[in-house]
């Protein structure tokens, strides 16, 4: 394994929805919180994990749960108590509507006086839907598509979902029991870790209408700490990237001027063509800088990947790319330039064997990226 990448993922294992919520609940003041009767709610890409944390500390007290999870994910808890839907990501589809009614059915049916735990990670957007009775599934398909290709960044996405979404936006919150308790953990995959965000927002609203206390247990800044652990020289740019890729590839490629280790995080966004190949913005990104860097004499790496094990669409994480990249892919007869305009690089990374795959790392907390040059 690339010592690039054992980096990456010693980092990511240490943002994992299991080990936070444990920690969370190893705390003295939330020590009993587990201990009397509770219900369980977890929606996201680390929903699974989330959930298995949870079932760690107060597993004999669960009265009943829902856990919503993307398609397959690894099913992180067994218990007969709790029921689980994966659903579609990053487009909703059929899955998803069924998670959302499951969600409201879930929320409606909780008695008075219910003691909630709500675990929350970055993919719960797309995994869970109730629609307004104007708006079709296709149409929302279409629609999210659409805000997915445009170049927007996640939060002017979610600012959509919650105007026109049944639960996003605090619409959720106003359906649990006035009497209750809600306990809300999450893991952020937005800038801020605003909490109107993640998951589109499905608690924002007055807390103090529905007894509701909130705590963000690990985001992209937190990834990018633990990082310089195991690169402890790296230059961590601090900046929470939401640029385009294209512009994030010409700022990589500026630095390797100097020789050195340089960290980025966040999500840069895409403007997809109408007709795209295999890949996401990780596997774009790696090839870009690759390409761009096809003449430099000097030996470089570059790593890039989704923290949660995800790139776009597909089930890779991402792409390691090194200086014999590009030509490696020429002598295999691939047209680069070709390959980056349809959007396509998953392929191309395929065959050199460039592509990462991790499979669910039980987190989300945005991308990273590590360019190294000598």
């Amino acid at each position: 394994m690339s010592d690039l990448l054992r980096s990456a993922s010693q980092a990511i294992a240490s943002c994992r929805g299991d080990r936070l919520v444990a920690s969370f609940f190893g705390r003295e003041e939330y020590q009993s919180w587990l201990q009397s009767p509770w219900y369980l709610i977890a929606v996201g890409k680390a929903a699974g994990a989330m959930a298995a944390g949870a079932h760690q500390f107060g597993g004999d007290a669960l009265v009943a749960g829902l856990v919503i999870a993307k398609r397959g994910s690894t099913q992180w808890l067994r218990d007969v108590r709790v029921k689980e839907h994966q659903a579609g990501h990053p487009v909703p589809d059929a899955s998803s509507f069924d998670a959302g009614d499951a969600l409201l059915d879930f929320v409606v049916g909780l008695p008075s006086d219910a003691r909630v735990l709500f675990c929350l990670s970055g993919g719960a957007s797309s995994l869970v839907e109730v629609l307004p009775e104007d708006v079709s599934r296709d149409q929302w398909q279409v629609m999210t598509r659409q805000w997915l290709a445009s170049g927007w960044d996640i939060a002017r996405v979610n600012q959509e979902r919650k105007r026109l979404s049944r639960i996003k936006g605090g619409r959720l919150l106003s359906l649990f029991p006035k009497q209750g308790e809600i306990l809300q953990l999450a893991i952020s995959d937005v800038a801020g870790d605003d909490l109107a965000s993640i998951g589109s927002g499905l608690l924002a609203g007055d807390p103090e209408q529905r007894n509701l206390t909130s705590a963000v247990l690990a985001n992209n800044q937190r990834l990018l700490s633990a990082l310089t652990i195991t690169l402890p020289n790296a230059h961590v740019e601090s900046h929470f990237v939401t640029k385009s890729v294209e512009q994030l590839a010409h700022e990589i490629v500026r630095s390797s001027v100097q020789s050195g280790c340089y960290v980025w995080g966040g999500e840069p966004v895409v403007v997809l063509p109408n007709q795209v190949g295999r890949g996401g913005r990780m596997q774009h990104l790696a090839l870009c800088v690759a390409w761009l860097l096809r003449d430099n004499a000097s030996a470089w790496q570059l790593l890039a990947m989704g923290s949660d094990g995800s790139d776009g669409a597909t089930e890779d994480a991402g792409a390691l790319v090194d200086q014999d990249s590009i030509h490696l892919a020429q002598q295999q007869g691939w047209d680069i330039e070709n390959v980056l305009h349809n959007f396509d690089a998953g392929r191309l990374l395929e065959d050199i064997g460039a592509l990462i795959t991790t499979g669910d790392t039980g987190t989300n907390v945005n991308d990273i990226v590590i360019f190294r040059c000598d």
